[in-house]
């Protein structure tokens, strides 16, 4: 978590200094769902150009059989000069950082036990979405993609309690995004 930290600062900090430098591209900072699945997520968007934009997200899981943080960088590709609206191309890297309850399987025994597991990594991915601008200042965005988030549980003979594959946490393959925000 200290290294998502890190790098959120450098990317504010050059947000800072490229909308010093650009006043016509300005910030969206955005509340909303990062996954289809039980979170809340805050995300900053800056336009570079009339095609292109670059973004950190952060989200917090509140799911009681799995916890913790994700974050990244978004890029993304307006496919019309009107960047940060329309149809877009977006391109993720992240950071995780959970705890799951995993079941554990013994050859033999009647029983299963459930533990926490703590798990940390990195993933990609990629996924279409469109967001619309409000009036001045309000957005919506709605997205849906891929990822690849690679974490496997070691050696045990163990699965993560319910199917928290499905659900777009580390393992899975589905993405999405619903937000609204407040463009600056």
């Amino acid at each position: 978590m200290k290294h998502f930290l890190l790098l959120a600062g450098l990317v504010s900090a050059y947000f800072s200094a490229h909308a010093q430098e650009s006043s016509s591209q300005k910030p969206i900072v955005s509340v909303g769902v990062y996954g289809p699945s039980a979170n809340v997520g805050l995300q900053l968007e800056q336009p570079l150009s009339r095609h292109f934009s670059l973004g950190a997200r952060a989200s917090r899981q509140f799911s009681p059989d799995f916890r913790g943080y994700q974050g990244g960088l978004v890029g993304r590709y307006y496919f019309r000069p009107t960047a940060p609206t329309g149809l877009y191309l977006q391109a993720m890297v992240s950071l995780f950082d959970m705890r799951a309850a995993v079941e554990s399987f013994y050859p033999g025994a009647t029983y299963r036990s459930t533990s926490e597991y703590n798990t940390k990594g990195t993933g990609a991915g990629l996924g279409l979405g469109y967001q619309w601008r409000f009036a001045q200042h309000l957005v919506a965005n709605v997205g849906l993609g891929f990822k690849a988030m690679p974490n496997g549980l070691g050696t045990c003979d163990c699965a993560y309690t319910h199917d928290w594959y499905a659900v777009g946490q580390p393992g899975s393959v589905l993405d999405g995004q619903l937000s609204f925000g407040y463009a600056f």
